[in-house]
């Protein structure tokens, strides 16, 4: 029972042995926690464990017996997940990689299934270390994963990985090798880090942007990589202000944060620059004054405020794109709402966007806007046919610099997100609502579907659904009589979305695999990880099956334990 909650709620003991001589669990601490844990489970729970404990003769506590114990737990819930995926006959697979505390490369394996009444599950299977991450090794990782769990491989319809070229390689990458082996599986670039590409379009294309980040990136840098600078800053901060938070350019979700950090203390910032270039004489004065000057200028609290404004709505949309029930419909309805979003901004946007940034620059008492200084073409450059433009306001130049990131956002969401397999799943959209043939879905699916029966299904789903004004949200309780549309629909909603899934994995690896247990064994923790990520089928297991399970497993326990008949 204490390894179970030991491994329920993640306070881990450490799975190796202390000495030689004595092979007691410690915790990664050195403190007795299982014993502790012991401890209060015969005061609270079990009674009968203090004269266990009391006992001189071996206690079962060796860390061979509760690695045993952890792998029976794990394999038990496995048990239930491989069932699960194997009732729901087709499946899609996800995966992705990072490296662990001890610089192991990891793969993360998913799978992603819907079952009868339609409700979709994406499931972790567990950790894969590998030395190499071709799209060969990866792909042989693949085939083994499905050999261990005896899935075919003709029943994957769906993988998504991130777009790296080992993954996402159109001859060499992962994807292209499993569509050697079973050409309908479709492939999703992940969505979420498409997403992130198109933040980062927008801000590494575009001069002015470019350069405010890393600007924003240095300043950051200046105030949190050291203790006193920051205690400094802290002195400047109003009571309610929200600390800095960094801006890192892989993460998904923290960008506009970081930029509301800025924004909040932007007239604490300058103060604090003012009094660092001025009384530190070392090189940090120096950046100082440079980042002081630069905050002063209007230019960069307008690209502060213009990005931010950009990063809120592309985060929102990034943020409802992570949830494991999404499927490709709703979640291309999420693009195309930003995109909306965008054009409205673009079309009907800047005469508010300015007059609420100039007001607040009055305000922080930020320079007014200006031209810059006009240029002239040095004579040598100069061969007399082209003028070189000039506004003639600051507010047309600032007005470019607004539309120039409204266009290249639009422009990048339309080019990465016109993926081949949302066409497809288009066009399953469009057949189940009356809208076409199924004459592409029925040659793509092959044997999957009967073309006569499933134009048949759906045409009495139209008829039904109009009527009893049936949407598509309350099918489920028809799906019994319409088997083949039923199936085609869940073959739509198996493709999925994001690897996510994986994703959320890591953060439980970085929580299980720590500093202090970074000599754990593979296997260990993989156990822990399906325990830990399963938490609720975790708790619905039977404990004194697997308790007898272990029994059984040599005489001697069996001599030593009574077991239940």
């Amino acid at each position: 029972y204490s390894n179970f909650s030991s491994s329920y709620y993640n306070t881990l003991i450490s799975g190796s042995k202390v000495n030689q001589r004595c092979a007691i669990f410690t915790d990664s601490l050195g403190g007795k926690k299982l014993k502790q844990l012991l401890n209060v489970a015969r005061h609270k729970t079990i009674p009968e464990l203090q004269s266990w404990l009391a006992c001189n003769e071996s206690k079962w506590l060796s860390h061979d017996i509760l690695n045993e114990m952890t792998e029976l737990f794990a394999h038990d819930v496995l048990r239930t997940l491989i069932e699960e995926i194997k009732r729901a006959e087709f499946f899609s697979i996800i995966m992705d990689e990072t490296a662990d505390i001890a610089v192991k490369e990891q793969v993360s394996v998913c799978f992603r299934v819907v079952t009868e009444c339609l409700e979709i599950e994406e499931l972790f299977i567990g950790f894969y270390q590998t030395a190499s991450t071709t799209g060969d090794a990866l792909f042989d990782l693949f085939k083994d994963v499905l050999l261990r769990l005896s899935l075919p491989i003709k029943n994957c319809r769906g993988q998504c990985y991130d777009g790296a070229s080992n993954m996402s390689g159109i001859r060499n990458g992962l994807q292209a090798r499993v569509k050697e082996q079973e050409p309908r599986v479709l492939y999703v670039h992940c969505m979420a880090h498409v997403m992130n590409l198109v933040v980062q379009d927008v801000a590494h294309n575009i001069a002015e942007c470019r350069n405010f980040m890393s600007l924003i990136r240095e300043l950051i840098t200046l105030i949190q990589n050291s203790p006193k600078r920051l205690a400094w800053f802290q002195d400047f901060q109003s009571a309610d202000g929200p600390s800095l938070r960094p801006l890192r350019p892989t993460r998904w979700t923290v960008k506009a944060a970081s930029l509301q950090s800025i924004a909040s203390n932007y007239s604490a910032l300058v103060e604090f620059l003012d009094n660092l270039s001025s009384e530190d004489k070392s090189d940090a004065g120096g950046k100082a004054n440079g980042l002081l000057q630069h905050l002063q200028k209007f230019s960069t609290f307008f690209s502060l405020e213009l990005m931010l404004m950009f990063f809120l709505r592309a985060e929102t949309a990034n943020r409802a794109l992570q949830h494991s029930q999404l499927h490709s419909q709703k979640a291309l309805q999420l693009i195309e709402l930003l995109r909306e979003d965008i054009k409205h901004l673009r079309e009907n946007g800047f005469e508010d966007f300015w007059k609420n940034t100039t007001a607040a620059a009055d305000v922080l008492n930020v320079e007014g806007p200006a031209l810059p200084r006009p240029r002239k073409t040095p004579r040598r450059l100069d061969d007399g046919r082209a003028q070189s433009h000039s506004f003639q306001s600051p507010e047309a130049m600032y007005r470019q610099q607004f539309y120039q990131v409204m266009d290249t956002a639009t422009s990048s969401l339309d080019c990465r997100f016109s993926q081949a397999a949302f066409k497809h799943m288009c066009s399953i959209e469009d057949f189940v609502t009356g809208k076409g043939d199924c004459g592409s879905i029925v040659e793509f699916h092959g044997d999957d579907l009967d073309k006569g029966r499933l134009t048949l299904h759906r045409d009495m789903f139209i008829d039904i659904a109009k009527q009893r004004g049936v949407c598509l949200k309350t099918f489920q309780d028809s799906w019994t009589l319409l088997p083949e549309l039923t199936k085609l629909i869940r073959l739509g909603l198996t493709v999925p979305v994001t690897s996510c899934t994986s994703e959320r994995s890591f953060s439980g690896l970085r929580r299980l695999k720590t500093y202090l247990r970074a000599t754990m064994g593979q296997g260990r923790l993989n156990h822990l990880a399906v325990l830990n990520c399963h938490k609720n089928i975790t708790r619905s297991r039977h404990l004194d099956a697997i308790a007898d399970d272990f029994i059984t497993r040599t005489a001697v326990r069996k001599n030593t334990f009574l077991l239940r008949k």
